[in-house]
């Protein structure tokens, strides 16, 4: 999958941009701080997911004196194949507006299922350093795009996980509160499967991605259910039924579960440097790309924010080389043009210059 080309309108300091990327291969985009390159990464990530990866106030997003922002895309699975064109446009105020095939849709899912987008930038670290609801996250992002059933059971869990919520706050009876309980057991053995599942198949490609970038020995990933799965969830849950009561809510269940990363033995995140982490963030983040496309020969799309940043020149080039050899489009922002001169012994690149807000090339 490749964005063929892209309209930017209103999108922060982006007052009007359009540029045909190189679908295959690099687009380097270099400017000066605050000449609109991060934003332009953002636009493309805002076009997949309706969502920006730096501010979740729309009207912080929207350009100055305008009344709505507007993206819009063709994108193209295999280059048989015709383009298909997206849009999105959010309206001060939050009203915002999807298009798929020139076609209104209702949910940010029918939009994101058309073009998958995976980020690296300074904050990806995180995914080892803070808490498991980014790992969770990661998981389900992967699942979504290799399961068409993932989401319609991860919207009856959630559900489920609510109500069962609500009824042990209200303190109903055990008969009433059985219903949800039985709902949420239903779909947690689902979720649970299919994380499983996903999981067996990631290591070996995570493991591999590693190898390439950084020998990471004794590394080991363990996928938590978050329960105790010396007894079934059903049994767990009788077990819990007490404490849930008393504090009002599930303590347990697919909503905690987590990813443990060790290497020899000892969190990952304590002993590598900002450097290493994001180089292990990168692979965990390649090997879901290269997981999707081995399964549904579907390529996602890369944005890298400020590539020099915690990577010297030999980690830039080796990053950028995997990158180049899922043979996938990839979108670089520097604040210059020096690191990516060897660049082009990877993959074919095409230069974006941004300076206050307009964008060449």
């Amino acid at each position: 999958m490749t964005l063929k080309s892209v309209e930017i309108m209103h999108f922060r300091n982006l007052e009007f941009v359009k540029a045909q990327p190189v679908t295959k291969g690099l687009n380097f985009i270099y400017g000066c701080n605050g000449s609109g390159k991060t934003s332009f990464l953002e636009a493309i990530y805002y076009l997949s997911l309706a969502r920006s990866f730096r501010s979740s106030i729309a009207d912080r997003i929207v350009g100055h004196n305008a009344e709505k922002l507007a993206i819009f895309g063709q994108i193209q699975h295999a280059q048989d194949e015709p383009t298909i064109p997206l849009g999105v446009e959010r309206h001060v105020g939050g009203e915002l507006k999807l298009k798929v095939h020139g076609q209104f849709v209702q949910s940010v899912a029918e939009l994101a299922a058309y073009m998958p987008v995976q980020l690296i930038n300074s904050h990806c670290h995180d995914l080892l350093e803070d808490g498991p609801i980014l790992r969770r996250k990661y998981l389900d992002w992967g699942i979504f795009y290799l399961n068409t059933e993932f989401l319609r059971v991860w919207r009856l869990f959630y559900k489920a996980l609510k109500q069962r919520n609500a009824a042990l706050k209200a303190l109903v009876s055990k008969s009433e509160l059985e219903s949800w309980t039985r709902e949420l057991i239903n779909t947690s053995s689902q979720i649970d499967q299919l994380r499983r599942d996903y999981v067996a198949q990631l290591i070996p490609l995570m493991t591999a991605m590693m190898v390439e970038l950084y020998p990471f020995t004794g590394l080991k990933v363990d996928y938590q259910s978050g329960w105790d799965t010396a007894f079934s969830y059903e049994e767990y849950l009788g077990r819990q039924l007490e404490k849930d009561r008393f504090l009002g809510y599930t303590q347990s269940g697919p909503h905690k579960a987590d990813l443990k990363i060790t290497i020899n033995n000892i969190p990952a995140k304590d002993i590598l440097s900002r450097g290493q982490q994001k180089l292990f963030v990168c692979a965990m983040i390649l090997a879901r790309g290269a997981l999707l496309q081995s399964r549904v020969n579907k390529l996602p799309i890369y944005l890298v924010d400020d590539l020099p940043s915690e990577l010297d020149v030999t980690n830039r080039f080796s990053l950028i080389a995997l990158l180049s050899k899922q043979e996938t489009q990839i979108f670089v922002t520097a604040v210059d043009n020096t690191c990516c001169e060897d660049f082009s012994l990877c993959s074919p690149v095409k230069m974006f210059h941004v300076e206050h807000g307009k964008v060449t090339g």
